[in-house]
């Protein structure tokens, strides 16, 4: 009886604790779990596209359709390289359309700008899209995302995953 009695104790305890820890992922009880903090919602749909070197490539997101806009919440932009790169002041960017205020996102080719691609095997990620989006990019209403790549060069190829939700 008396095991029976602390171990409803321990137990009681236990789940005292709980409902704290599940409440600390939503809004309101009842509302979804949330990635980002901005709309309540977590990117529910995930798109990748990696390119070759000498190949441009165009991540399409679908448009939302109707009155609603699609909301990126998690996107990595990244560049790769092959072969050695010529390295340069300028920066490279990535573009988009069809997205609040056009923003670019980019990356340094040389050492110290985030990465390196002077040599084979090298990385680089554009700074502001390197994961996990504090606030979410909102495209225009009904309007399909893209974000380009730079330029195709025979040195490297460029990734872009992104993940989004719908919303009005």
């Amino acid at each position: 009886m008396k095991r029976w009695s602390i171990l409803s104790l321990v137990l009681a305890t236990l789940l005292a604790f709980m409902p704290v820890a599940v409440l600390a992922q939503q809004a309101s009880p009842g509302a979804a779990t949330t990635q980002t903090g901005s709309t309540g919602l977590a990117a529910s749909t995930c798109l990748s596209t990696v390119g070759t070197a000498s190949a441009a490539i165009t991540l399409t997101i679908p448009a939302a359709g109707g009155s609603n806009s699609v909301y990126i919440d998690h996107l990595i932009l990244a560049l790769y390289s092959t072969a050695a790169v010529t390295t340069t002041t300028t920066p490279l960017a990535f573009t988009t359309t069809n997205i609040s205020g056009t923003p670019q996102f980019f990356v340094a080719t040389g050492a110290g700008g985030g990465g390196n691609l002077a040599a084979a095997g090298g990385q680089v990620i554009a700074a502001g899209a390197n994961g996990p989006l504090a606030i979410p990019l909102k495209a225009l209403v009904g309007a399909s995302p893209t974000v380009v790549a730079p330029t195709a060069n025979a040195g490297y190829f460029a990734t872009m995953p992104a993940c989004w939700h719908l919303a009005p």
